[in-house]
């Protein structure tokens, strides 16, 4: 995910969700990709909590849920990401 969100952002996401908005709406609200939502909500579908729950949920235990940090390990994506840190620096 491009986008790093903050527990507020995400706790947003779930509670525009429970409100009946789209994932469009929800990423036109806080401005941010729809698909961004779309893969938060994936997130959350997938853990083992309810939407009522995860809202509940101290915000630093969410955001350790739901880390930015990708789990693809292989070796062409290290160099891609050491060639990035390079470049953004």
């Amino acid at each position: 995910m491009a986008n790093t969100l903050d527990p507020m952002d995400l706790k947003q996401i779930i509670t525009s969700h429970n409100d009946g908005l789209s994932n469009r709406q929800i990423g036109e609200l806080l401005d941010i990709s729809r698909n961004t939502v779309n893969s938060y909500m994936k997130l959350f579908k997938a853990c083992d909590h309810e939407f009522d729950e995860l809202l509940k949920i101290e915000n630093t235990q969410l955001k350790e849920l739901f880390t930015s940090h990708t789990t693809i390990k292989n070796d062409r994506f290290e160099q891609l990401m050491l060639y990035f840190n390079k470049v953004n620096f």
